[in-house]
């Protein structure tokens, strides 16, 4: 979805890029555009210090080299770099285009504004308002300065700082540094090595095919790693993280998050809070962490290792967290908290569950479910399954199918509950059963 986004905001940023080349002239020229916009179009070979203000109805440019005054504006005199424009009507927008060399674009008014550095390592900071702000190639700085800003980075190492406002931020090719800043922003890189920090806000935030390092901060984000070995931190709230393709590591810390790995062989920590952990497809390793946490096996065929699902690693953490094989449809699972390598899930699978997993719920197979010495819960789901609670104070669910439920004679009260076909419950002096033959 967000790429196409992008298709018409590259067409509209690519004609602004591109009609600064065209008309540079010896001199910068400074004009009025119809009744309230004022443009600046710089000189090649000039190193431009643009530095915009605004009082009344009236707009000043001032710069380092010498500026020319085109309709609707003024030369300064005894200042050759500077010029005041007044449009007809109120200035509604202001527009500057650089052209070459490593030059600074500043707005200090709180009208929207567009800027394009053109080539060369420059820096470019909007103001209060919304503003439409392009790189160009080169090693860029572009700081929005607040308000809901578009920023393109374009070619080059840039450093690209929403700041507040809900922004749109793209980086293009190279090694980029992008903070958004507080606000519900819009971030995407699109070259490998880049450096993402939403800060504050919900903000959505894509990676690129590459190894990238994405962190959230406050608020309810959604990362997207895509491709590549990244490393995403979801911060403090209710976070959705996906790693995509390649070895990731993912974490969700504060909040009740979401974490999806994806391709590759992931390492998943769900952090604080009760979360919900998926290792997909890969050899995944799987930590809940603090909180009452999900983990979520990825269904697997039965047919071979080679069919791209993994061994995966599952360990709970403090809390009451939950193993789960419920997408199972066409597997026998065998699963218990003991912490034995490789003995848990589908024939082949050679998943491994932690002891400090309380809960596991079996899929539509013929399934076996062992609980450990603590309280469990096991479910074993549609199929014929067998569920045997050991220690503890166990509920046992047969659902669907004629399933076996033994809570254990460990002397402390077990529930069992056969629901649905002809169950069969070893029933303990202790325990209490319920729709069992």
């Amino acid at each position: 979805m967000a790429r196409q986004v992008w298709l018409p905001l590259l067409a509209t940023v690519s004609t602004v890029a591109l009609a600064s080349p065209a008309q540079a002239a010896a001199t910068g020229v400074a004009s009025v555009a119809g009744t309230t916009i004022v443009q600046f179009k710089a000189a090649a070979k000039k190193q431009n210090r643009i530095v915009v203000t605004r009082s009344g109805n009236t707009v000043t440019l001032d710069d380092r080299v010498a500026i020319k005054a085109g309709p609707g504006c003024k030369a300064v005199k005894k200042d050759k770099t500077k010029v005041t424009c007044k449009p007809s009507q109120a200035p509604t927008r202001i527009r500057v285009y650089a052209y070459d060399l490593a030059d600074s674009i500043t707005n200090r008014t709180s009208l929207p504004f567009s800027a394009s550095g053109g080539s060369g390592d420059d820096v470019i900071t909007g103001g209060s308002a919304a503003d439409a702000l392009y790189g160009g190639a080169g090693a860029d700085t572009v700081r929005g300065n607040g308000g809901h800003d578009s920023i393109w980075g374009d070619a080059g190492d840039d450093r690209i700082y929403g700041d507040a406002g809900n922004d749109k931020i793209y980086a293009w090719t190279g090694f980029n540094t992008v903070y958004g800043g507080a606000g519900d922003d819009h971030i995407e890189v699109w070259t490998g090595g880049s450096r993402v920090w939403g800060d504050a806000g919900k903000d959505t935030i894509y990676g690129s095919h590459s190894a990238d390092r994405i962190l959230g901060g406050d608020g309810p984000d959604e990362l997207f790693g895509q491709g590549g070995n990244d490393v995403l931190d979801g911060g403090a709230d209710r976070d959705y993280l996906r790693g995509g393709d390649g070895g990731d590591s993912l974490n969700g810390s504060a909040g009740n998050d979401s974490i999806d790995g994806d391709g590759g062989n992931d390492l998943l920590a769900g952090g604080a809070g009760d979360d919900v952990l998926q290792g997909s497809s890969g050899d995944d390793r799987v930590y809940g962490e603090a909180g009452a946490d999900r983990l979520i096996a990825h269904a697997f065929d039965g047919d071979s290792r080679t069919d791209g699902h993994g061994a995966d690693r599952y360990a709970g953490g403090a809390g009451d967290d939950t193993v789960s094989y419920a997408s199972y449809f066409n597997s026998n699972v065998s699963a218990d908290p003991d912490g034995v390598s490789g003995d848990d899930g589908a024939d082949g699978e050679r998943d491994t569950i932690a002891t400090d997993v309380e809960n596991i719920w079996g899929g539509a197979g013929n399934d076996r479910l062992i609980g450990g010495p603590g309280d469990n819960f096991l479910s074993g789901g549609a199929g014929n399954d067998r569920l045997e609670g050991r220690g503890g104070a166990d509920m046992l669910y047969g659902n669907e199918g004629d399933d076996f439920l033994d809570g254990g004679d460990d002397g402390v009260a077990d529930t069992l509950d056969g629901f649905e076909g002809r169950d069969v419950c070893a029933q303990w002096p202790l325990d209490f059963a319920q729709r069992c033959e």
